[in-house]
């Protein structure tokens, strides 16, 4: 083949990619120790922990023009919104408490669930009656609370099991075959699958729901002043910014990784890898630490590694799942909804009215929450199929659509006049391709397939024994999945195993 003269590169970077037969003239050539994929918070703590242990030979790619992957939090009305990740969930155990405590970063979050907070709305606007409202959210509570010991051994979904038992549990009860009793089954249903990030829980294994450890404590911290903070806090920037580690200096935004070739290689670069960008540079390195999301790896898994990726991994990103959660954020003049309440709950009562056409995606909304330091503003969540419509409509229609739904169900309820909102924002996980989805869970391809977290975690060995692809991020960690203190702690996790290697 023609000879390449790249004549700021080392001989090594020249020969690689003579052997690996690629004609690149005009290609732009660095080399570093370890590169690092991806700037969200696994990203982030893994390249902090490599800085802080005198690894400080890396680079970090970046696909987006931004810090923080699913942490993204934003300007909007008077303040900041989280479009991704919202609360701190649990104090024990919990590294981003941890961090975050100690100097007073968080504060009690207005939303905790608490059913004296709560109203429940029908598809007809009229607000359920509060006896019946307690005594069937009780008894789902109920449920929830034996599911831990009644899961463990336990083979079928969890739709399956919350069905069964709450028939159970109605059975001779004067509700037992109402709508409304249906109905808010059905609500659960739809905040399990936000909770897990589903589209239905008749996917999501039963069994699997018992891997998750929740760490003890309250488990809606909010941040005064956005979750980003944590980012801040990893690279040492609070409390002195005088000693913020050497982090930003060393990302590379909007560079986006197409093809990762990690064995094979010959000479002296036998124990490479070299990262090919799609903005037509290419950095080679030792190791590379891949936090990419679950979503993106089952995209483009498959064609992204040369060689592909050993069977073991191929199959653990087949059988774990991920899902879509999403937010529309409205921002009112003034407050229009009453104080006494902090969710408003979406029921779907009236089992015969028919949605019309491409509007059906609003019902499947599971809740309306006020948002904290944001006193003017509402937040809808909703997940599966109607989120993923909701992010490819135009924002105006999603403008339209959402104002009438909220007048027909708030409106009437409270009997006020809602206003138009003066800002709307909404969040777009599952079309953005640097993502695909939210955050991962365990559904029954995993049961299924047999395989797990620590699978997906496992390093990538090439033929001369040396761990040349490592993987992070909250899919990797086993019992921490779908947080960002998981996420964090499987980028310190990746960072010891490097430096481990080089004591």
């Amino acid at each position: 083949m023609w000879p390449i003269y790249v004549f700021t590169a080392e001989l090594l970077v020249v020969t690689l990619f003579i052997i690996t037969d690629i004609f690149l003239p005009m290609r732009r050539i660095s080399e570093v120790r370890v590169i690092i994929v991806g700037a969200g918070a696994s990203g982030i703590a893994a390249a902090t922990s490599l800085v802080e242990h005198g690894i400080d030979n890396i680079m970090i790619l970046e696909a987006e023009n931004r810090t923080g992957g699913r942490i993204n939090t934003v300007p909007f009305g008077n303040g900041v919104v989280e479009l991704g990740c919202q609360w701190v969930h649990g104090e024990e155990g919990n590294a981003v408490f941890s961090m975050a405590s100690q100097y007073g970063l968080l504060m009690d979050s207005v939303i905790n669930y608490d059913i004296e907070k709560m109203v429940f709305i029908g598809s007809s606007g009229n607000i359920v009656n509060r006896k019946t409202t307690e005594e069937l959210y009780g008894i789902l509570r109920e449920i929830s609370n034996s599911s831990k010991t009644d899961l463990v051994n336990y083979t079928g979904s969890l739709g399956e099991y919350f069905s069964h038992k709450y028939k159970q549990k109605l059975e001779g009860h004067p509700l037992s075959n109402s709508s409304l009793a249906r109905a808010f089954l059905d609500w659960v249903h739809k905040g399990s699958n936000i909770e897990d990030a589903a589209d239905s829980w008749y996917e999501t294994s039963g069994h699997g729901q018992v891997e998750y450890q929740v760490c003890k404590g309250k488990q809606t911290w909010a941040w005064k002043s956005g979750y980003s903070t944590v980012l801040d806090l990893l690279k040492k920037r609070i409390p002195d910014p005088s000693n913020e580690l050497p982090v930003e200096s060393k990302t590379n935004f909007k560079a986006e990784v197409n093809k990762i070739r990690w064995n094979n290689l010959s000479g002296e670069n036998k124990n490479k890898v070299a990262v090919e960008c799609s903005d037509g540079s290419v950095h080679v390195a030792d190791h590379v630490i891949l936090t990419l999301s679950l979503g993106v790896l089952k995209k483009r898994g498959d064609f992204m590694f040369q060689p592909a990726l050993p069977a073991q991994k191929l199959n653990a990103i087949k059988g774990l799942c991920i899902g879509n959660v999403d937010k529309i954020l409205l921002k009112y003049p003034y407050r229009w909804w009453p104080d006494n309440f902090t969710v408003f709950s979406v029921l779907k009562t009236n089992e015969t009215a028919a949605c019309i056409g491409e509007k059906c995606w609003v019902h499947d909304i599971h809740v309306f929450e006020v948002v904290d330091n944001q006193p003017h503003v509402l937040s809808a969540w909703l997940s599966g199929s109607a989120a993923r419509h909701m992010e490819q409509l135009p924002e105006e229609q999603l403008m339209q659509e959402t104002i009438e739904f909220i007048r027909e169900f708030m409106g009437k309820a409270f009997n006020v006049t809602v206003p138009s909102p003066e800002e709307l924002l909404r969040s777009s996980w599952s079309s953005n391709p640097h993502f695909h989805g939210s955050y991962s869970f365990r559904c029954m391809e995993t049961e299924r397939l047999n395989v797990s977290a620590a699978q997906l975690a496992e390093p990538v060995i090439n033929n001369n024994g040396i761990s040349v692809l490592l993987f992070a991020g909250e899919a990797t960690h086993s019992s921490y999945y779908s947080t960002v203190h998981g996420a964090i702690e499987s980028g310190w996790r990746e960072a010891k195993r490097l430096t481990e290697f080089y004591k």
